[in-house]
């Protein structure tokens, strides 16, 4: 089945994002984008388009994204809502109008995949369900199908958080000594224990199967990014329920994390402007 989809946001430039994000989630789907909200009321009201889901701007010039939903539903019952929005205090109030949901700007192809799955109008076939998942927000965390995943050294986790936190970048292994001891000068054996933290971190990420979430090269590591699930990765991509997720807290067992809690912090603060 082939999508119609309506986008409305008086500003160009938004916009002109949401179109590419949405016709990227959905290569199919027919989009048509309006930037005069009351063009797109008359349009669905004369039949000339007739959109299955409706991504509407909260805040437009003489309209409420909320006050063109209610007018859209009258014209269309079965349309589905999802608003786009900075404004994370409208979430309840656009529930209780039976919207679908609401992303969060700036909108990403991964956040309306994930609106669209949740809906049950997509083309785009079904990701498989990633068995590892990874925790960043609180105390840093892994699972395997649901199950926390036992590290025998508290190092060889925190070895992990690190290359997770760096998002596939290579480490070099100096590098990763520096982060687990800050005070002590590097050698031969400082050296070796990292190595031995390296084993340690792979043998349990093997039990699961997962080894292949950690990419080895000469004297470096990094971590695949698409092996895995991580809240952190995906609150970067603005997908909604990552930045509900977030209260504040960012790998809190680690000290060398505090300024990426500062930096997640200062960018939920530009979302809820």
């Amino acid at each position: 089945m082939e999508l119609c989809l309506l986008a409305v946001d008086d500003e160009s430039l938004a916009l002109s994002d949401l179109t590419a994000a949405l016709q990227a989630a959905e290569p199919a789907a027919t989009v048509h984008a309006y930037t005069d909200p009351t063009k797109a009321l008359e349009a669905v009201r004369t039949g000339e388009i007739l959109p299955d889901i409706a991504f509407l701007d909260i805040q437009m010039r003489g309209w409420t994204g909320l006050d063109l939903a209610l007018e859209l539903k009258k014209t269309i019952p079965t349309l589905e809502i999802i608003f786009v929005t900075a404004y994370s205090q409208y979430a309840l109030e656009s529930y209780s109008l039976h919207a679908r949901g609401y992303l969060m700007k700036p909108v990403t192809a991964e956040a309306i995949e994930e609106e669209l799955r949740n809906i049950g109008l997509t083309t785009v076939p079904v990701r498989k369900e990633l068995s590892l998942r990874v925790q960043c927000f609180g105390n840093f965390e892994v699972f395997y199908e649901g199950k926390p995943l036992e590290f025998a050294r508290a190092k060889s986790k925190e070895l992990f958080a690190y290359l997770v936190f760096r998002r596939g970048s290579a480490c070099s292994i100096r590098e990763c000594a520096a982060i687990l001891y800050e005070d002590r000068e590097y050698g031969s054996a400082l050296k070796n224990q990292i190595e031995t933290f390296k084993s340690d971190m792979m043998r349990t990420l093997r039990k699961v199967d997962c080894e292949d979430a950690v990419i080895k090269g000469r004297n470096q590591l990094s971590v695949d990014t698409e092996k895995f699930s991580c809240d952190y990765y995906q609150f970067l991509n603005g997908e909604s329920s990552a930045i509900n997720a977030f209260v504040g807290e960012f790998m809190t067992q680690y000290s060398w994390a505090e300024i990426t809690t500062a930096s997640l912090q200062g960018k939920m603060t530009e979302i809820i402007r």
